[in-house]
């Protein structure tokens, strides 16, 4: 019983960190500065048919030679054909470290390279849906989602954020210093991506290591400040 009461307030704390946090990323957009970036995504996943995500997210620069810090709030759902949830992750970067704004790499699901975008790395925390859902991970293969039991649980996660939303139909590095191949701008505009740094048991060289791949919400930016 003790033990049960323990669990339940230690769910109680992280449940009220997860809304407060979310209340301090809103209203601080009034008093947003040269020095911070808040925005968010709020809408359908870009790659997964049926999912809707929320996206909240904040970087604020430090000064002088701190570096910047960032935070985000995520809440990802998936429905069936029926319109039934199956399958939800929210989550929390905690604890992130901008470490790149001009990041390029390859887009399997648009055939493209994304360029230009802002590299996040860090930890955070998160919790899915008591389920080993099954689906096919960004149209690319077979893969089983993280299933965290209901449970919140620590883990790496990355942030990618797409202010310009530029692209390349090729590979920008195989161009000599000084040459770029053209340029192209997601009609749709700025997007952003928070994700699990995830082991889904692939055994093959993907991801980020030996089956460790990004899994977590894409969409569309619906509110930005200060990009």
């Amino acid at each position: 019983m003790i033990v049960k009461k323990k669990t339940n307030v230690t769910k109680g704390l992280i449940a009220a960190t997860f809304l407060i946090t979310i209340i301090i990323l809103l209203t601080t957009v009034n008093a947003c500065a040269s020095n911070r970036v808040l925005f968010i995504a709020k809408g359908d996943d870009l790659d997964l048919a049926g999912t809707t995500n929320l996206i909240i997210g904040r970087i604020k620069f430090g000064e002088g030679d701190e570096p910047p810090s960032v935070k985000a709030v995520f809440h990802q759902r998936i429905y069936d054909e029926s319109g039934e949830k199956v399958y939800a992750m929210t989550g929390m970067l905690k604890d992130g470290s901008l470490l790149q704004t001009d990041f390029c790499f390859y887009c399997p699901i648009f055939n493209s390279w994304w360029i230009n975008v802002w590299f996040v790395m860090g930890e955070g925390v998160f919790k899915t849906t008591d389920t080993n859902y099954n689906l096919v991970y960004r149209n690319s293969f077979p893969i089983t989602m993280p299933n965290t039991e209901g449970e919140y649980v620590s883990a790496p996660m990355l942030m990618f954020l797409s202010p310009t939303a530029e692209y390349c139909l090729e590979d920008p590095g195989t161009y000599p210093p000084g040459e770029h191949p053209e340029v192209f701008t997601d009609p749709e505009g700025a997007w952003g991506l928070v994700a699990v740094l995830w082991d889904v048991g692939i055994p093959m060289d993907v991801g980020f290591g030996y089956g460790i791949l990004p899994i977590g919400p894409i969409s569309y930016l619906t509110k930005s400040w200060g990009i």
